[in-house]
């Protein structure tokens, strides 16, 4: 006959059972637990590796333009199958992929969010809308969709964008549209508008300043940055009926009811700087804003800045807040410079001992132009020595003449050869008329010049002045900011004087032997030569850094 167990016995089992189910349970939870978490990785790496497999085969790899990808595009495209399940929630995914910087591995990198938290460019400027507002962001009385901006710089601080190797500002936005209006915040260059006042579209179509912006710029522009950019209609006709004339464009200028509703004189678009408008005041005359902010009229015979206008799709904002100093910017950095934008800036060492690019020894570059050359790039201020341009105005630029002499050939000495090569720089004469292609019509091989007329750069973009307080730039970006309020360019004008950019932001002409700035210009290797970066980000306030 067996013998039971008794209650105590039953008790002591059920306990010693208990107590394993107590120990066991979290172990055998922890297991689920991380099996799931290892599940969900396992999809989330699916996830990123499907919208870099898609901005690579749909949009050519531009993650510019294309740094946030929503789940349903992934999904509609095929490179995900639809509801995917979240293995710890069990909650169906809705996030979004987003292209951002990580400094663990300094670099950019998909990362997938969810809820998706990136902020749009568009977004985030609609934060510092209220309807109390008149001056900063307001609100279009006859279009509930626009907003734009009006007031001063203290009152509009903080629409700043860095994009495409330039500093935009934002002038409006339309949320139904879903896009943005931006105007370049420094001059770009400085040249004749055109032959004639124009009285007509073709007129204007055909001009120098929009050839420069629809030819020059355009091709300037990085394809990830064209892809962006949308049609636009600009008004350039007479100033105070300024849609008499329209054209249709990518890159356009300012039209005189814009600059008016930015507000008085010292509102965040005077820059205290000559540049062109796009609308004519008569049959002589072309409108301008003056170095005092004020609207007036000149003669197409001045050399005024031009400041680019586009409109774009709204875009992903990756950090900045807005402000001179810290853009808003979106994912652009690169590694070499086979890769580097027109427009971003490069720290480039100096071995010399006569502090010509500050205490730190690093020359600050922009690149101006890449070519079969290489990558063409002009000093973000002026050597430490100002100097005469040469002899004689009666011949074209050469290595021999005393600018390259006194200044341009030591300085090249100082930076090392494993970075520059020789290259070509135009040295043709810009004769008042001319137009801004007539500079490349000579030219001489060098390993270092002087901006050219017509080319990126070669206007007051360094905000030239004898005072440290800077209106458009900052002032800590630039190489000896208070040297002189004027520097050189690579063309006469005449057989007796030669072109330079003046602190008003105009090209002027003078006598060779006058004494003024002096802007390098060198060109760096690219190609099979291309030098990679170790570091910085491309922008004003963090060049690349060469490795």
């Amino acid at each position: 006959m067996k013998k039971a167990f008794t209650l105590v016995e039953l008790l002591g089992v059920i306990i010693v059972l208990g107590v394993i189910a107590l120990i066991a349970f979290p172990i055998v939870n922890k297991s689920i637990k991380t099996s799931k978490e290892d599940s969900l990785n396992s999809i989330i790496k699916t996830i990123e590796k499907a919208a870099e497999e898609y901005v690579v085969r749909e949009h050519m790899g531009y993650t510019t333009s294309y740094d946030k990808v929503n789940l349903d595009e992934l999904i509609a495209k095929g490179y995900l199958k639809d509801n995917i399940i979240n293995p710890v929630t069990n909650d169906k995914m809705n996030g979004c992929v987003v292209y951002k910087w990580h400094d663990d591995y300094n670099q950019y990198k998909y990362e997938y969010q969810d809820p998706c938290t990136v902020k749009t460019l568009i977004g985030t400027l609609l934060g510092q809308y209220n309807e109390s507002n008149t001056t900063g962001l307001v609100k279009d009385s006859t279009n509930e969709n626009l907003y734009y901006y009006t007031g001063t710089n203290e009152e509009v601080s903080n629409n700043f964008l860095w994009y495409g190797g330039h500093q935009w500002r934002v002038l409006e936005f339309d949320t139904s549209a879903n896009t943005l209006t931006l105007i370049t915040q420094q001059p770009l260059t400085a040249i004749h508008p055109a032959s004639a006042v124009w009285e007509s579209q073709e007129a204007y179509e055909s001009s120098y300043i929009n050839t420069w912006l629809n030819e020059y710029f355009w091709n300037s522009l990085d394809s990830s940055i064209q892809s962006n950019i949308k049609d636009s209609t600009f008004n350039v006709g007479i100033y105070d009926n300024v849609s008499e004339i329209t054209t249709v464009q990518k890159v356009g200028l300012l039209d005189e009811d814009q600059y008016i509703r930015a507000g008085s004189t010292d509102h965040f678009l005077d820059i205290k700087d000559y540049w062109w408008l796009g609308n004519r005041a008569d049959s002589s005359n072309v409108r301008n804003v003056y170095y005092n902010g004020d609207l007036r009229s000149d003669s197409t015979r001045a050399a005024y800045g031009v400041r680019a206008v586009i409109k774009i799709s709204d875009i992903t904002i990756t950090k900045g807040d807005g402000t001179l100093e810290n853009n808003y910017q979106v994912a652009n950095k690169t590694t070499n410079t086979d890769n580097v934008q027109v427009g971003e800036y490069i720290n480039v060492p100096y071995s010399g001992s006569d502090k010509a690019c500050g205490e730190d020894n690093m020359c600050t570059f922009r690149v101006v132009s890449k070519n079969n050359d290489g990558i063409k790039v002009v000093l973000n201020g002026l050597l430490p020595t100002t100097s005469a341009w040469a002899d004689s105005a009666s011949d074209n630029i050469t290595t021999n003449d005393l600018i390259y002499t006194n200044v341009l050939n030591g300085f090249i000495e100082n930076i090392d050869s494993e970075y520059i090569t020789t290259g070509t720089y135009g040295v043709g004469m810009y004769a008042i008329g001319n137009s801004y292609t007539v500079p490349q019509s000579t030219t001489i091989t060098a390993s270092i010049g002087l901006p050219t007329v017509g080319e990126m750069f070669s206007g007051n973009d360094i905000d030239l002045s004898t005072s440290s307080t800077k209106t458009f730039v900052d002032v800590n970006i630039i190489e000896n900011p208070t040297i002189s309020s004027y520097y050189w360019i690579m063309n006469r004008s005449s057989s007796s004087n030669v072109r330079n950019v003046i602190s008003y932001g105009h090209l002027n002409f003078d006598s060779p032997s006058g004494s003024y700035g002096v802007r390098a210009v060198i060109y760096m290797k690219s190609g099979t030569s291309a030098i990679t970066f170790s570091g910085g980000e491309g922008t004003p306030n963090s060049p690349y850094i060469l490795k």
